[in-house]
């Protein structure tokens, strides 16, 4: 499927322009962040939030109807744009309410909450909950289903197939961070001259190295570079998790048929609810 999942991002060239939207917003959030434009960079990151949800939707509608064309790209992502966003925000309160319960007892018992066992909580929560909602949003596009039928689909389907879904996983994280990696040596290597006074600060002083002086360190040039290699990872992340993402979904949902959503009236006749 992994191979099959990268024809698919030669076939359907849509879904680059859905990833290179993503990327550029990504891309000039980091050189706002570098520049130190706080204000700017947090308002740019909600609106990438909101705007993920439509780029995703678009793709999957592009997969789903082997369809490359901007049109299609756009009308998916409009109707399927809810489809994807709300399952999300309820995911993520519900989460966030988790930690919450998690960590106040401990906070009342132990007084304050130490930052690594904040961090050691969040990972609990968040791995489980990557890993059985990991296909909810194909779930909603694919069968057109609300939010927690989607959400419900997608720990069916992972249950059902959880050795697939972590394989398809572990294999989507070994790829992003091959390839993370070898941009970061491209990048390391062309800016070598400027990132080399990073070796001789003392650990200290490197631990309190913000963005402002590393951006000044590398300058505008190292800034646009950065912001280059950085979007090109993001662009490669979007395409190739979301072809995979539908590959694998089609595999496990084909074998795993939904359920009815409905129910027959006294005459026999059925209606979708």
């Amino acid at each position: 499927m992994l191979f099959e999942a990268l024809r698919d991002s030669v076939r359907f060239p849509a879904i680059w322009i859905a990833g290179a939207g993503y990327a550029a917003l990504d891309a000039l959030q980091l050189v706002l962040t570098l520049q130190g434009e706080t204000f700017f960079s947090v308002r740019l990151l909600v609106l990438e939030y909101l705007a993920l949800p439509f780029l995703l939707a678009g793709a999957y509608g592009v997969l789903r109807e082997s369809d490359s064309s901007p049109r299609r790209l756009v009308s998916e992502g409009i109707a399927n744009y809810f489809r994807v966003l709300l399952p999300a925000l309820v995911v993520g309160f519900a989460a966030a309410l988790l930690l919450l319960a998690l960590l106040a007892p401990l906070s009342v018992l132990g007084g304050v909450v130490s930052t690594d066992l904040a961090a050691g909580a969040t990972i609990a929560v968040m791995i489980p909950v990557a890993v059985f909602l990991s296909l909810y949003d194909t779930a909603a596009c694919f069968e057109g289903l609300g939010v927690f039928a989607s959400l419900r689909r997608s720990v069916g389907l992972v249950l059902a197939h959880l050795w697939e879904v972590l394989v398809f996983l572990l294999t989507s994280l070994a790829v992003l961070i091959a390839f993370g990696f070898v941009l970061i040596v491209a990048w390391t290597t062309i800016l070598y001259n400027q990132l080399e006074p990073l070796a001789t600060l003392p650990a200290g002083e490197l631990a309190n190295f913000g963005p402002a002086r590393f951006a000044a360190m590398i300058g505008p040039v190292g800034i646009a570079l950065s912001a280059l290699f950085y979007a090109v990872f993001i662009l490669f992340a979007f395409v190739f998790v979301s072809t995979y993402t539908v590959r694998v979904f089609r595999s496990v949902a084909g074998a795993t048929p939904a359920a009815q959503q409905g129910e027959y009236d006294e005459k026999g006749r059925y209606y979708k609810y």
